[in-house]
Protein backbone atom coordinates (compact mmCIF):
# COMPACT_ATOMS: atom_id res chain seq x y z
CA UNK A 1 0.00 0.00 0.00
CA UNK A 2 1.41 3.34 -1.02
CA UNK A 3 1.80 6.25 1.34
CA UNK A 4 -0.79 8.20 -0.66
CA UNK A 5 -3.36 5.42 -0.07
CA UNK A 6 -2.57 5.35 3.65
CA UNK A 7 -2.96 9.13 3.72
CA UNK A 8 -6.39 8.91 2.03
CA UNK A 9 -7.57 6.24 4.50
CA UNK A 10 -6.40 8.39 7.41
CA UNK A 11 -8.25 11.43 6.04
CA UNK A 12 -11.46 9.40 5.56
CA UNK A 13 -11.09 8.02 9.08
CA UNK A 14 -10.86 11.56 10.44
CA UNK A 15 -14.16 12.43 8.74
CA UNK A 16 -16.02 9.16 9.37
CA UNK A 17 -15.13 8.44 13.01
CA UNK A 18 -16.70 11.62 14.44
CA UNK A 19 -19.80 11.02 12.31
CA UNK A 20 -20.07 7.44 13.57
CA UNK A 21 -19.49 8.56 17.17
CA UNK A 22 -22.17 11.25 16.81
CA UNK A 23 -24.89 8.71 16.06
CA UNK A 24 -27.28 8.98 18.96
CA UNK A 25 -28.50 6.05 20.96
CA UNK A 26 -32.27 5.75 20.93
CA UNK A 27 -33.68 5.61 24.46
CA UNK A 28 -36.93 4.09 25.64
CA UNK A 29 -38.62 4.81 28.96
CA UNK A 30 -41.35 2.84 30.71
CA UNK A 31 -43.16 3.48 34.02
CA UNK A 32 -42.70 0.36 36.14
CA UNK A 33 -44.27 1.52 39.41
CA UNK A 34 -46.65 4.36 40.36
CA UNK A 35 -49.08 4.55 37.43
CA UNK A 36 -52.70 5.31 38.38
CA UNK A 37 -52.35 5.40 42.18
CA UNK A 38 -54.91 7.29 44.29
CA UNK A 39 -53.24 9.44 46.95
CA UNK A 40 -54.53 11.56 49.82
CA UNK A 41 -54.28 15.32 49.18
CA UNK A 42 -52.04 17.05 51.73
CA UNK A 43 -50.26 13.82 52.70
CA UNK A 44 -46.59 12.89 52.56
CA UNK A 45 -46.27 9.73 50.50
CA UNK A 46 -43.37 7.31 50.56
CA UNK A 47 -44.68 5.12 47.74
CA UNK A 48 -41.96 4.75 45.11
CA UNK A 49 -42.30 5.75 41.46
CA UNK A 50 -39.95 3.78 39.25
CA UNK A 51 -39.11 4.09 35.56
CA UNK A 52 -36.99 1.79 33.39
CA UNK A 53 -34.71 3.33 30.75
CA UNK A 54 -33.59 1.08 27.89
CA UNK A 55 -31.65 1.41 24.65
CA UNK A 56 -32.95 0.52 21.17
CA UNK A 57 -32.25 -3.18 21.79
CA UNK A 58 -34.17 -3.23 25.08
CA UNK A 59 -31.09 -3.40 27.32
CA UNK A 60 -31.08 -1.30 30.53
CA UNK A 61 -29.20 2.01 30.30
CA UNK A 62 -27.13 2.85 33.38
CA UNK A 63 -26.20 6.41 34.30
CA UNK A 64 -29.04 8.18 32.46
CA UNK A 65 -30.31 11.38 34.10
CA UNK A 66 -34.04 11.03 34.78
CA UNK A 67 -36.13 14.12 35.62
CA UNK A 68 -39.49 13.72 37.37
CA UNK A 69 -41.63 16.88 37.07
CA UNK A 70 -44.91 17.68 38.89
CA UNK A 71 -47.39 20.33 37.67
CA UNK A 72 -46.76 23.91 38.83
CA UNK A 73 -50.44 24.55 39.67
CA UNK A 74 -53.59 22.67 40.64
CA UNK A 75 -53.27 19.19 42.14
CA UNK A 76 -49.52 18.80 42.67
CA UNK A 77 -46.81 18.63 45.31
CA UNK A 78 -43.08 18.78 45.96
CA UNK A 79 -40.36 16.17 46.25
CA UNK A 80 -38.11 15.67 49.29
CA UNK A 81 -35.89 18.51 47.99
CA UNK A 82 -38.83 20.96 48.35
CA UNK A 83 -39.12 21.45 44.57
CA UNK A 84 -41.64 20.17 41.99
CA UNK A 85 -38.72 18.61 40.06
CA UNK A 86 -36.42 15.75 41.07
CA UNK A 87 -33.45 14.39 39.09
CA UNK A 88 -32.23 10.84 39.62
CA UNK A 89 -29.65 8.61 37.88
CA UNK A 90 -30.46 5.15 36.60
CA UNK A 91 -28.62 2.28 38.24
CA UNK A 92 -27.01 -0.71 36.50
CA UNK A 93 -30.52 -2.15 36.07
CA UNK A 94 -31.63 0.96 34.12
CA UNK A 95 -34.10 1.98 36.83
CA UNK A 96 -34.56 5.34 38.55
CA UNK A 97 -36.81 5.67 41.60
CA UNK A 98 -38.31 8.60 43.49
CA UNK A 99 -39.37 7.62 47.00
CA UNK A 100 -41.01 10.64 48.61
CA UNK A 101 -43.58 13.26 47.62
CA UNK A 102 -45.50 15.79 49.74
CA UNK A 103 -48.84 16.53 48.05
CA UNK A 104 -50.63 19.86 48.21
CA UNK A 105 -54.28 20.04 49.33
CA UNK A 106 -55.84 20.40 45.86
CA UNK A 107 -57.71 17.24 44.82
CA UNK A 108 -57.71 16.11 41.19
CA UNK A 109 -55.58 14.33 38.60
CA UNK A 110 -51.80 14.83 38.66
CA UNK A 111 -49.78 14.36 35.47
CA UNK A 112 -46.16 13.48 36.22
CA UNK A 113 -43.76 14.11 33.34
CA UNK A 114 -40.58 12.04 33.12
CA UNK A 115 -37.61 12.70 30.82
CA UNK A 116 -34.49 10.51 30.52
CA UNK A 117 -31.27 11.84 28.93
CA UNK A 118 -27.96 10.16 28.17
CA UNK A 119 -25.25 11.20 25.68
CA UNK A 120 -27.59 13.48 23.76
CA UNK A 121 -30.34 10.86 23.47
CA UNK A 122 -33.61 11.44 25.28
CA UNK A 123 -36.97 9.81 25.94
CA UNK A 124 -40.09 11.00 27.72
CA UNK A 125 -43.18 9.60 29.38
CA UNK A 126 -46.21 10.86 31.28
CA UNK A 127 -48.12 9.00 33.96
CA UNK A 128 -51.00 9.99 36.25
CA UNK A 129 -52.00 9.75 39.85
CA UNK A 130 -55.13 11.14 41.51
CA UNK A 131 -55.32 13.25 44.69
CA UNK A 132 -58.46 12.82 46.76
CA UNK A 133 -59.79 14.30 50.00
CA UNK A 134 -59.89 12.26 53.21
CA UNK A 135 -62.55 9.56 53.16
CA UNK A 136 -63.43 10.00 49.49
CA UNK A 137 -61.18 7.15 48.39
CA UNK A 138 -62.76 4.78 50.90
CA UNK A 139 -66.33 5.79 50.02
CA UNK A 140 -65.51 5.58 46.30
CA UNK A 141 -64.20 2.04 46.73
CA UNK A 142 -67.05 0.93 48.99
CA UNK A 143 -69.94 2.58 47.14
CA UNK A 144 -70.64 -0.54 45.13
CA UNK A 145 -70.35 -2.72 48.24
CA UNK A 146 -72.90 -0.61 50.18
CA UNK A 147 -75.36 -0.69 47.28
CA UNK A 148 -75.03 -4.45 46.92
CA UNK A 149 -75.32 -4.87 50.70
CA UNK A 150 -78.57 -2.85 50.81
CA UNK A 151 -80.18 -4.96 48.05
CA UNK A 152 -78.94 -8.12 49.74
CA UNK A 153 -80.77 -7.09 52.93
CA UNK A 154 -83.98 -6.41 50.97
CA UNK A 155 -83.70 -9.80 49.27
CA UNK A 156 -83.10 -11.53 52.61
CA UNK A 157 -86.19 -9.92 54.18
CA UNK A 158 -88.27 -10.80 51.13
CA UNK A 159 -86.99 -14.39 51.21
CA UNK A 160 -87.81 -14.64 54.93
CA UNK A 161 -91.32 -13.33 54.32
CA UNK A 162 -91.86 -15.87 51.53
CA UNK A 163 -90.67 -18.69 53.76
CA UNK A 164 -93.04 -17.53 56.53
CA UNK A 165 -95.94 -17.52 54.04
CA UNK A 166 -95.14 -21.11 53.01
CA UNK A 167 -95.00 -22.24 56.66
CA UNK A 168 -98.33 -20.54 57.42
CA UNK A 169 -99.85 -22.23 54.36
CA UNK A 170 -98.66 -25.66 55.50
CA UNK A 171 -99.94 -25.06 59.00
CA UNK A 172 -103.43 -24.14 57.76
CA UNK A 173 -104.04 -26.92 55.29
CA UNK A 174 -101.09 -29.26 55.47
CA UNK A 175 -100.43 -28.85 51.73
CA UNK A 176 -98.41 -26.36 49.72
CA UNK A 177 -101.46 -25.49 47.56
CA UNK A 178 -102.86 -23.21 50.24
CA UNK A 179 -99.84 -20.84 50.03
CA UNK A 180 -101.58 -18.26 47.78
CA UNK A 181 -104.20 -17.66 50.54
CA UNK A 182 -101.59 -16.06 52.80
CA UNK A 183 -101.86 -12.27 53.03
CA UNK A 184 -99.47 -10.45 50.64
CA UNK A 185 -96.28 -9.06 52.16
CA UNK A 186 -95.20 -5.58 50.95
CA UNK A 187 -91.69 -4.24 51.43
CA UNK A 188 -90.80 -0.54 50.98
CA UNK A 189 -90.27 1.35 47.72
CA UNK A 190 -90.04 -0.13 45.16
CA UNK A 191 -92.96 -2.27 46.33
CA UNK A 192 -92.20 -5.98 46.35
CA UNK A 193 -95.33 -8.11 46.72
CA UNK A 194 -95.07 -11.75 47.76
CA UNK A 195 -98.20 -13.84 47.38
CA UNK A 196 -101.42 -13.01 45.52
CA UNK A 197 -101.99 -9.23 45.12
Amino acid sequence: MTSAAVHRIAVWALFLLPALAAQETVLGIRVVEGEGAVQLAGARVRTPWTVLVTDETGRPVAGAAVTFRLPVEGASGVFSNGLPTEVMRTGPDGRATVREVRWNRNPGPVRIRVVAVKDGARAGAVFEQYLTVAGAERSFRNAGVHRASRWWKVATVAGGAAAAAVVVGFARSGSPKSTPQAPPVRIGAPVITIGRP
